[in-house]
């Protein structure tokens, strides 16, 4: 089960940006993301419902935690994802822009958790930031006045969202987790 569950994550997960590259010449950026929430909301308040274990022991501070660290990784991100693929630039481009979000983790990792990046690490994400930022800027010359520059940092903010949705969760540890039963 959880090999089939697993299966249906990554088909889901890996098909968001030919989705949103799709729908973006049909809909609008909201209303894309609702219908791609809405059976996924449904089926996961059916299970929480079943699944009573997953409720037990989380306080209210929690749960608005949760909420918001939830509204960071999936609207902030999604939403600048969706947004920026709707304004023009090309769904490759947002792609490798939000590809970058490990590697900015990693350069914030020492600052923000104590976890600190060797010089090999640090090369390899000077390397790699250099990449993501020559394929933008190529991209943004080939999309030349269809595309307004300022959209091209759309999915960086929609990067930077999910950076600060993944160190505030890990600066919280387990003391965010639900007591066992």
């Amino acid at each position: 089960m959880n090999v089939l569950l697993s299966a249906a994550f990554v088909l889901c997960w890996s098909s968001g940006f030919i989705g949103a590259k799709l729908g973006a010449q049909t809909a609008a950026t909201p209303t894309l993301l609702m219908w791609r929430f809405l059976p996924l909301a449904v089926a996961l308040v059916a299970a929480a419902a079943v699944s009573r274990a997953a409720w037990r022991g989380l306080t209210p501070r929690d749960a608005g935690r949760q909420i918001a660290i939830g509204a960071l990784s999936q609207s902030g991100y999604l939403l600048s994802v969706y947004y920026a693929i709707e304004l023009g630039v090309s769904s490759g481009t947002t792609a490798l822009i939000d590809g970058v979000q490990p590697l900015v983790a990693g350069a914030l990792a020492g600052p923000l958790l104590r976890q600190y990046v060797s010089r090999g690490q640090w090369l390899g994400l000077w390397l790699g930031l250099s990449g993501v930022a020559t394929v933008t800027v190529a991209d943004a010359g080939a999309a030349g006045a269809e595309v307004a520059w300022w959209a091209y940092l759309v999915p960086f903010l929609g990067m930077l969202s999910l950076v600060a949705a993944t160190s505030w969760r890990a600066a919280q540890g387990c003391r965010s987790r639900p007591a066992s039963p």
